[in-house]
């Protein structure tokens, strides 16, 4: 039963494809072993290649040392490579944390995005069960969040980190662990009750079990699932509201249709205006519904107002337009700027480019060739890509992006907007006119420098390879 919810995890969300390598997350505890010893077995099923993951976070002296051995006897007993790093608990992390167990998961993400990139994983497996998803429900509860947090862990997040264990409960995979007499790693600090989650894991969630439902974990986990799918439907509605009201929309300044905006259901003002927030800050720390709330108020009022909000957020509303400016944000980016180049690179003209052959533009040079499948083919990486000749039709069509673009990410688990991807990936403003797309008739095939489209890849079956190569002039 626990291999089978396993394995149907894999195949509904996509986690996983043949010839990948998967990093494997493995504190030692019960659940990331069982995420171990799961994938063990399924490897040589799925054409996976594993690779384990340990890191030290320098907390708990011996104890971490021997969950480091642990780690290691049991990758070596299941024959999987590992890597285990440590951390210096008071290392800075680049920004300020609130507390332990958020510089915590800040480094472990870091640890395992390197490690990862170190070993060539494709992706990053994570084992948070479904009691894991309950807990995370209740705490963002408490703290008054909305339907965004209320969806709790995502199974997949950017095609690359992947969490196959959660419809999966942990007394369930310790049981399971027990009857193959695999032994884990008790971590000292999950009795720690000055812990929110430890209290929410050991008081309240056994308190709503026995005097609610006994099954309240797995209702928990169901609401945050399908919160989850309607959170993702509303984003989809909430970016094209947004696109339809901003006026401008960059980084550190946000301005948007004042009249279009009071037009807009009250529920879709909230979204828009909270996704105004995120893009001028880059981020919603420190922003939460009161201030939404205390926005909102001076936006309906009409003519003129202003607010000032937290992370130097100013808000400014005139009669025609709202403003959202991020002063620290601006003040940081006046005493730090570089000095400008005496000339920006040319933005991206439309053209074709035959198959095989070359095309020439301002400070690159695109080139297309076929070449068979199988050894000897270049590694893909930002300037080269490698798509299966027979679903590409030529010529190819080298253009800029346009408003409405969407494709499919390699190795995400579906479309997506391409605006709001290269906003995920942090590229300016400024630049993104400057990426050249690659069309095979209305199909984005290579972001570059970026993805490909997942429908464009090759696979075991591929007998002719399309190489593009960007080449700096």
């Amino acid at each position: 039963m626990i291999q089978g919810k396993f394995l149907a995890a894999l195949q509904r969300h996509s986690m996983v494809k043949p010839g990948e390598r998967i990093l494997l997350a493995v504190s030692g505890g019960s659940d990331s072993t069982a995420l171990l010893v799961l994938f063990a077995a399924a490897a040589a099923q799925l054409d996976l290649t594993l690779h384990v993951a340990h890191l030290d976070h320098g907390w708990r002296g011996r104890a971490a040392a021997r969950d480091a051995e642990a780690v290691r006897r049991l990758a070596t007993r299941f024959r999987v490579p590992v890597t285990v790093g440590r951390v210096d608990p008071a290392a800075p992390i680049g920004r300020r944390s609130s507390s332990r167990e958020e510089r915590a998961r800040i480094q472990r993400r870091s640890f395992l995005e390197a490690t990862a990139a170190a070993v060539g994983a494709d992706r990053i497996a994570l084992g948070h069960t479904l009691d894991d998803q309950a807990e995370s429900f209740l705490m963002r509860l408490l703290r008054g969040s909305g339907r965004r947090g209320l969806g709790g862990i995502h199974p997949v997040i950017d095609g690359t980190l992947i969490r196959p264990l959660l419809g999966l409960k942990h007394a369930d995979l310790r049981a399971w662990l027990r009857r193959r007499r695999i032994p884990w790693r008790e971590d000292a600090t999950n009795r720690d009750l000055s812990l929110t989650r430890n209290r929410v894991r050991r008081r309240l969630l056994p308190l709503l079990q026995r005097q609610f439902n006994p099954k309240a974990s797995e209702v928990l986990a169901r609401a945050a699932d399908l919160l989850r799918d309607e959170e993702d439907w509303l984003e989809r509605l909430t970016a094209d509201a947004y696109d339809s009201v901003a006026l401008s929309d960059r980084p550190l300044n946000v301005v948007l249709d004042a009249k279009a905006l009071a037009a807009m259901p009250l529920v879709l003002r909230r979204r828009v205006l909270r996704r105004s927030i995120a893009r001028t800050l880059g981020h919603l720390r420190g922003i939460d519904q009161r201030h939404i709330e205390q926005a909102l108020d001076v936006i309906d009022r009409g003519g003129r107002g202003s607010l000032h909000l937290p992370k130097g957020l100013r808000l400014n509303v005139f009669p025609e337009a709202v403003s959202i400016f991020a002063l620290d944000g601006f003040l940081d980016m006046l005493l730090n700027a570089p000095v400008p180049p005496k000339r920006a690179p040319a933005s991206v003209q439309e053209a074709l480019c035959p198959v095989p052959g070359t095309i020439d533009f301002p400070g690159f040079r695109l080139t297309a060739r076929l070449a068979e499948a199988g050894a000897g083919l270049p590694r893909a990486g930002d300037s080269i890509a490698l798509l299966d000749a027979d679903l590409v039709k030529g010529p190819l069509v080298v253009r800029p992006r346009r408003p409405g673009d969407r494709f499919h990410p390699q190795g995400a688990p579906g479309s997506r907007r391409l605006k709001e991807f290269l906003i995920d990936r942090k590229v300016p403003v400024n630049q993104r006119g400057r990426i050249p797309l690659v069309l095979t008739g209305e199909r984005i095939a290579w972001v570059v420098g970026h993805r490909i489209d997942d429908s464009f890849k090759i696979t075991p079956a591929t007998r002719q390879v399309l190489v593009l190569t960007k080449e700096t002039r």
